[in-house]
């Protein structure tokens, strides 16, 4: 769950951390100097050098597969241009293909890596694997469509054209093919085939009414959101209404409320599961730890303030149900804004707001047996997105969205610069 895709591909090309490009660079001018035989000393003492930079270099490569994995989008676009066979660029291609695969995965908790996205495939395979399966088919449907319908380039690269097709295909069967089975399963899979071109067309259609707006806003996860919930009407159309048994409120357990927020991070994809939400968190922090501590504390403060509601809420709260959507809102505001005190005041807020909206509309849904989905994640985003504040104080990333390590340090160098610029102009003001 990203940006609009037209922002995203505005900015397709990504910035590798500085530390990298600045010893590149050193290493590049190293290597660019002619050494001549007569000066042992200085070649020996270049090789010294030289020596170092590799050294430093190989400490810190493994940045470069963080954050949007510059290093991988660049060996990539280098695969693409070195192929001089039919075989080697199908390779390359196939290669692309499981790139943005993973993204798609990813972006669904806004982190726009192929690594974590991959880790939290590998988790819903843990959990589900018929989850893991029907995600992994709507994913690759998505793809195929965006690029038959020639949509832009880099937004399908970064994963925000499919992210909901695959967020659709994971969860349509959690939910239909559970233990209580709703639906058939061929019924199912073609539903996900079907619906997976279906969110394509309204992602890329709602993103184009979204990106004249300024600021532009983000659809979230509202594609899927339509899309499932009209395949779950259609599939149960000639099943009796079955409204869910009530289940008379456990005992409290304040161990069972942990492992609830732990669940939320899994639930996300409708999957309770406990290693498969340990590599959705463990995905998210190898893309940005920011993200995977708001998303965890947001799980937190959705699970325990859910308990605190209401009584008859608490076995939600130990499977993870009342955290997902708390989950993904902390991690919206921790991406959207630049990470501060105040935005994660504001994400913590969002998460609370959040649970409120999503017991009220399961309140609202309980008569006609619908889940509530990723909606309340969805409005109440939407509504805390909309926040400004005097002087900067609540500053929103700007273009090209990134990871949130990335938003701080480029807002924390225009503040230097334009802290020295305001004391260049006071120091020497010009005369009329």
């Amino acid at each position: 769950m990203g940006e609009t895709p037209e922002k995203k591909d505005d900015g397709a090309e990504k910035l590798q951390p500085e530390v990298n490009i600045e010893m590149e660079q050193t290493a590049t001018e190293e290597a660019s100097v002619p050494l001549s035989s007569e000066e042992p000393a200085k070649k020996e003492a270049s090789s010294r050098t030289k020596c170092r930079v590799v050294g430093v270099l190989g400490s810190f490569m493994w940045l470069s597969l963080c954050g949007d994995a510059p290093l991988i989008t660049e060996k990539m676009d280098h695969a693409v241009d070195e192929s001089k066979t039919r075989a080697r660029r199908a390779f390359s291609y196939l290669l692309h293909f499981l790139d943005i695969t993973g993204r798609n995965f990813g972006q669904i908790c806004f982190a726009n890596n192929p690594i974590s996205g991959f880790l939290i495939l590998a988790g819903l395979a843990v959990g589900n694997l018929t989850v893991a399966i029907c995600g992994l088919i709507a994913s690759t449907v998505g793809i195929l469509f965006s690029l038959l319908m020639k949509q832009p380039c880099g937004s399908i690269r970064a994963g925000l054209c499919c992210y909901n097709a695959a967020l659709f295909g994971a969860v349509l069967p959690a939910l239909l093919l559970g233990p209580s089975p709703v639906a058939e399963e061929v019924e199912v899979y073609i539903a996900v085939l079907i619906g997976s071109v279906f969110t394509v067309m309204i992602t890329v259609s709602v993103a184009n009414s979204l990106s004249s707006l300024k600021p532009a806003i983000p659809l979230f996860t509202l594609p899927f959101n339509l899309v499932a919930l009209f395949a779950i009407l259609v599939l149960r159309v000639h099943q009796p209404l079955q409204l869910p048994a009530r289940v008379p409120a456990p005992e409290f357990d304040w161990t069972h409320l942990v492992e609830g927020s732990f669940l939320g991070a899994g639930q996300v994809f409708a999957v309770q599961d406990l290693y498969c939400s340990g590599l959705v968190l463990f995905g998210l922090l190898i893309c940005s730890p920011v993200l995977a501590v708001a998303g965890f504390f947001g799980s937190v403060v959705g699970t325990f303030l859910g308990a605190a509601v209401n009584p008859n809420l608490w076995n939600d709260a130990y499977a993870g149900v009342l955290g997902y959507n708390a989950f993904l809102a902390s991690c919206a505001v921790c991406f959207f804004y630049v990470p501060t005190w105040r935005s994660a005041l504001v994400a913590l807020l969002n998460a609370a707001l959040t649970l409120f909206v999503q017991v009220a509309l399961g309140w609202a849904f309980a008569d006609s047996g619908l889940p509530v989905l990723t909606l309340p994640f969805v409005a109440a985003s939407l509504i805390v997105l909309g926040m400004t504040a005097e002087q900067q104080a609540l500053p929103r990333s700007e273009a090209p969205l990134t990871f949130p390590e990335q938003h701080r340090a480029k807002w924390l160098q225009e503040a230097r610069r334009d802290s020295i610029e305001s004391t260049d102009t006071n120091t020497h003001p010009t005369h009329p």
